[in-house]
């Protein structure tokens, strides 16, 4: 407990210190000991705890091979004599790397499997790697570890690559996973795969300065659990919205704090400041429920119970309405998702509304997908497209049809 300061005043009133020293048997010494009587008591030992680390250094990178024509397994494909693909080589911590895939499996028991590997191609040196296989969620964009070469007891040592033979040149599995695993996964979308491969090249062993030791635990950032809880928790709302036939409830604070729309809403004397209730009529109900889980938690919500078609319509409009609001992470989260979902029948609409919404790589996403001929036929001819050409006509539709009739005129 902190003593309270005195005032100049109670200060004067104190008498002033003792001048007569004490006897020397009740003298106590700076180091907290009685001087003239025998000394038993031990001194109290400060104990402290540092700490160093060591480390590798390292230099990682990462590449990404995609096979097209997945299901079609090696027929068609430039496979080798050895059954396998090759990716074009690429370079981390200064040497040349490449992946191998293996459609049918490598070996004699891996029939029904994929083989995936590394192969060191620099033909001088040898590197300490760590590896790490990698299949990418073609419905979030997000990486699944497949395979990993990360060593986790104390007397194991990094895979050393070297150029000596083809055994000491790859790292990989041949019983890598079931091709039917795949085929109905988030993995493989308009029977595309794409495989990543990170890999961590080590260098030296550096060891730290020795520092002292804090064993404080802190726990995680949980800021947007407690705003989730507060969208969840309705009782201390301020504002409700009628969209359509459904009602939410929300935070006019959280609200102005997130879009720069509702914060000059809510901050303008206008008639919606003293309504404790705004309608809307621009949004869908469920479009709008998924604009306030990522007002408030920073994310997009799980669509688990939507079909993959409902999913991306819901996307669609909520691109929309994140332009609308002001949300332009939420608009790019948007774009990326329904990247990740192109095909034939909504490549149209999603390239409209890049074109409306001004979203760049969006619109490159889509051109590239349209760039083999035989997509822009089916394009044309998708009733997504036919839809789009009754309800929102583009100039770009008259491009895509004349470039359709001009090919099939040519064949």
């Amino acid at each position: 407990v902190w003593a309270p300061l005195l005032h100049s005043e109670e200060r004067k009133a104190r008498p002033p210190p003792r001048t007569t020293p004490l006897p020397p048997t009740r003298c106590r010494s700076a180091a907290g000991n009685i001087e003239g009587a025998p000394q038993h008591t031990k001194q109290r030992v400060m104990a402290s705890t540092t700490i160093s680390s060591c480390a590798y250094q390292a230099v990682q990178g990462a590449h990404r091979l995609k096979i097209c024509q997945f299901s079609h397994g090696i027929v068609g494909m430039d496979v080798n004599a050895d059954g396998f693909i090759r990716s074009s080589t690429f370079r981390v911590g200064g040497f040349d790397w490449a992946i191998l895939y293996y459609p049918e499996g490598y070996g004699d028991d891996s029939e029904g499997f994929i083989s995936v590997f590394v192969e060191f191609m620099s033909k001088y040196g040898q590197a300490p790697a760590v590896v790490d296989i990698r299949l990418i969620d073609q419905v979030t964009g997000k990486p699944k570890s497949l395979l990993s070469s990360v060593f986790f007891e104390l007397d194991e040592e990094p895979f050393r690559f070297k150029s000596d033979s083809f055994a000491e040149a790859t790292w990989g599995k041949e019983r890598c996973i079931r091709r039917e695993a795949l085929e109905d996964s988030v993995y493989v979308r308009d029977d595309c795969l794409v495989i990543e491969c990170v890999i961590t090249v080590l260098g030296q062993l550096r060891v730290s300065e020795t520092k002292p030791l804090c064993e404080i635990d802190v726990p995680p950032p949980n800021a947007l659990q407690h705003f989730r809880k507060m969208l969840e928790d309705t009782s201390a709302a301020d504002v409700t919205f009628d969209v359509q036939q459904e009602t939410f409830a929300a935070h006019r604070a959280v609200l102005a704090a997130r879009s720069p729309v509702f914060r000059k809403q809510f901050g303008e004397p206008m008639k919606e400041k003293k309504m404790s209730r705004i309608t809307i009529n621009s949004v869908e109900p469920a479009v709008f429920k998924a604009l306030l889980h990522f007002i408030y938690t920073d994310s997009l919500p799980v669509m688990d119970d939507f079909s993959r078609a409902e999913s991306n319509a819901v996307f669609q409009h909520l691109l929309a309405a994140a332009d609308q609001y002001g949300l332009e992470r939420l608009k790019l989260m948007c774009a990326r998702t329904l990247v990740m979902n192109l095909n034939v029948e909504n490549v149209a609409s999603a390239l409209w509304l890049a074109d409306k919404y001004n979203c760049q790589k969006l619109k490159e996403a889509c051109v590239n997908f349209m760039a083999p001929s035989n997509r822009v036929d089916a394009v044309v001819a998708s009733q997504g497209y036919q839809l789009l050409k009754r309800g929102s006509p583009s100039p770009l539709a008259d491009v895509w049809e004349k470039r359709s009739r001009a090919r099939q005129s040519f064949l």
